[in-house]
């Protein structure tokens, strides 16, 4: 025998969670959200098959309303036994039943509200679709369910209780509605019932990147010849760099490494696996510390929006659970479920995380473990379970004392400790500097904005381009070639040497961490450019971008001691010939003080 499920698709209007109301009970609707649990699958029972005890008659096909229904009386004319019956599991009916929350997704919030969450009922095939963090689509109708979880509270439990004493074949008896237990509320809550859950947000790489690695040629049949075209076009465009940065924060003025540093994170490296089963991360964790007013929000907001899985949050206002993962109990199977923190909801995406420096410190060490292993373990509750969060992280830091010193390092100017910044592959450093053709021309970038200018804003390609470019470059696993592997392995020498010899006062340690940053910069790089190979000019963008972030404020504004002032003087000039290497205007004109500080 076969058995169908019937679903339906494409129904053509969308619903929130905030309109669904009794109004539209048992009608065919389809709505949107994001998965924020999942509970495990159990089995229900559909439609039972009972034993009479007494004359050991078989009832068969008594259907389930979402609580254990017996027959109401035996089938036998001669025995009148309306109560003890057994359930015979061989001969019922089961299904797989998971229950799924989703939430408001933040876009759709009206102002000053908390978003509104329903729990969603999924049956048979469409169980284990939807995964914590997805934003998915789901068809089906909205059923009122009695609430269970009222029967819990204190004064019922004890009168059922009574009820039921010294009763025979009480063993299998299920609650036969409320009047039974002595209460007269009906207390009912609203549900989805639904039959086809669809994924809004496919993953970078299409649905689940870890089931099936998808190829670039494979990903090309699922397109449009159009779509094709498009992509094609691009990955031939001899300034696809500079375009995708003006494209992606068009809104921003300047500032252009931080936005080279956010494209490639969102490119991002190879993940690989050794032969011992140790993963290395492919993902790309950069830090903004800036003074204020210098745009830091709005790259992480930009971000946010813009990569499909991304989450944002503030650090003051974020816990260590609330960060990684939670474990609740269930109100209704009072079970230990897992509840996802922002790194879980952002798997395969992007984190962003406001005021990083304000977090306390215990909160800080729980990041530890996401941002370079990639997984969160949980132990506790009986709860033991390790995650996935491979997650990029995007953080944003003030400087202590809220601006920047340029007499000290880096190390001094921010409050975070060696451990968290060396899993950090890049920083940038925001100064809020006078210079009048900066002023100029933020002023009038703002200022156009607020007249609504929009046309007067540089865009080559819209963001639909860059996501599905993006999604097409993340298809290249690029090897290191061998004149690139020199290459690096001569690079980061030169970083230890200088690191070790004491010539700069670096920011902080150059580790093995800073190398492997390299490759997955370069990796990012050559992605980008759609390339199988990374090639030497790959490394040596990426070795830019990561001296951009190591000696960037170093000069100080007043030297102290002459021999201090000799080696300032002597690594400004490296610094300067670095700058001249490639024809970039250096970004906030920091690089080019090396020569005016010492006047």
């Amino acid at each position: 025998e076969k058995e169908y499920y019937v679903s339906f698709v494409d129904v053509a209007t969308r619903h929130k969670v905030r309109e669904l109301t009794t109004a539209k009970v048992g009608s065919l609707l389809k709505i949107s959200g994001q998965v924020v649990r999942t509970h495990p699958v159990h089995p229900e029972l559909v439609s039972g098959t009972f034993t009479c005890v007494d004359c050991q008659t078989v009832v068969s096909g008594v259907e389930q309303q979402f609580k254990y229904t017996q027959p109401t009386i035996c089938r036998n004319p001669v025995c009148q036994n309306r109560t003890r019956f057994i359930l015979d599991t061989n001969k019922s009916t089961f299904v797989d039943f998971q229950k799924v929350r989703i939430q408001e997704t933040q876009a759709e919030l009206p102002r000053g509200n908390i978003p509104r969450s329903v729990e969603v009922i999924v049956r048979a095939e469409a169980v284990e679709v939807a995964q914590a963090g997805d934003r998915c689509d789901f068809t089906g109708t909205l059923i009122v369910v009695p609430d269970v979880s009222q029967l819990a509270t204190p004064g019922l439990r004890t009168e059922s209780a009574a009820h039921h004493k010294g009763m025979e074949g009480f063993e299998t008896e299920g609650v036969r509605g409320l009047k039974n237990l002595g209460v007269r509320e009906m207390s009912y809550r609203l549900a989805f019932l639904a039959c086809t859950v669809e994924q809004t947000n496919p993953r970078w790489g299409g649905k689940a990147a870890s089931a099936e690695e998808l190829t670039p040629e494979a990903m090309k049949q699922q397109l449009t010849p159009e779509q094709w075209d498009r992509i094609y076009a691009m990955s031939q465009d001899k300034n696809l760099y500079h375009n995708l940065i003006a494209s992606l924060f068009p809104t921003i003025h300047g500032n252009d490494e931080i936005k080279r540093g956010i494209l490639i994170m969102l490119f991002g490296g190879v993940p690989k696996t050794t032969e011992e089963n140790t993963t290395l991360r492919g993902d790309i964790n950069i830090c903004i510390v800036g003074d204020p007013s210098t745009a830091k929000s709005q790259f992480l907001k930009q971000v946010s929006e813009f990569a499909p899985r991304a989450v944002y949050t503030s650090g003051k206002a974020s816990s260590a659970a609330g960060l990684t993962a939670a474990v609740v109990r269930d109100e209704e199977s009072h079970e230990f479920v897992i509840e996802a923190g922002a790194l879980m909801l952002a798997d395969n995406g992007v984190c962003c995380i406001d005021e990083f420096d304000k977090m306390e410190v215990r909160d800080q060490v729980a990041i530890h473990e996401a941002m370079e292993q990639q997984t969160i373990s949980i132990t506790k509750a009986g709860v033991k379970a390790t995650l996935n969060a491979r997650t990029s992280i995007l953080a944003a830091a003030n400087p202590i004392g809220g601006r920047y010193d340029r007499t000290k390092s880096l190390r001094q100017n921010i409050a975070l400790s060696p451990p968290i910044m060396s899993r950090f592959d890049l920083f940038f450093i925001l100064v809020d500097e006078c210079n009048e053709v900066t002023d100029y021309a933020i002023a009038r970038r703002i200022i156009d904005l607020h007249c609504n200018h929009e046309d007067s804003l540089e865009k080559k390609y819209s963001h639909e381009d860059i996501q599905r470019y993006i999604q097409f470059a993340r298809m290249f696993k690029p090897k290191v070639s061998t004149e690139a592997r020199d290459y690096l392995v001569e690079q980061y020498r030169q970083l230890r040497q200088r690191d070790a010899g004491g010539l700069s006062k670096s920011s902080w340690r150059i580790t093995v961490r800073q190398l492997e940053s390299m490759v997955r910069i370069a990796e990012g790089i050559a992605r980008m450019h759609c390339s199988d190979q990374v090639l030497p000019k790959h490394v040596k963008e990426a070795y830019r971008l990561l001296n951009k972030s190591i000696i960037r404020v170093e000069q100080p504004d007043i030297h102290l001691y002459e021999e201090e002032d000799e080696e300032n003087e002597a690594e400004g000039g490296e610094n300067a010939e670095d700058a001249m290497e490639v024809d970039e205007p250096p970004v906030n004109g920091i690089a080019g003080d090396a020569h005016g500080d010492g006047d």
